[in-house]
């Protein structure tokens, strides 16, 4: 999964990226800020694949229960910001994965502030 989800934002295929979380997913914008429903996770993705960064992902554990899968991990995302200054920002996430009925892993949570 974390492979996938670096591979499609670095390409910035937002839609590749989008399918790879459930429509409901809460992905946390900034710490006590989470997204609600799918316009708002399309608009949060949106802006992080506008700042045209390299996103690096490193799980680092991983506990299931059943169709849920707690990751634990660091990340890094470099890139530039809208004035051209660079930037480069390495954080601890953790993220829930829950299997669906066709099998597949999505994100339901994602959480790249989990250090703060």
């Amino acid at each position: 999964m974390h492979p996938a989800i670096s591979q499609t934002y670095n390409a910035g295929d937002l839609e590749a990226l989008l399918s790879l979380y459930e429509p409901q997913a809460a992905f946390v914008v900034k710490p006590g800020r989470v997204t609600q429903g799918p316009a708002e996770l399309r608009a949060a993705l949106q802006r992080l694949i506008e700042t045209r960064g390299r996103l690096t992902i490193t799980p680092q554990s991983f506990i299931r229960s059943d169709d849920l899968v707690l990751a634990l991990g660091t990340f890094v995302h470099a890139g530039h910001r809208r004035d051209g200054t660079p930037f480069e920002l390495t954080s601890r996430f953790a993220d829930v994965l829950r299997r669906q009925p066709d099998g597949r892993w999505l994100v339901a949570v994602d959480n790249g502030f989990a250090g703060e």
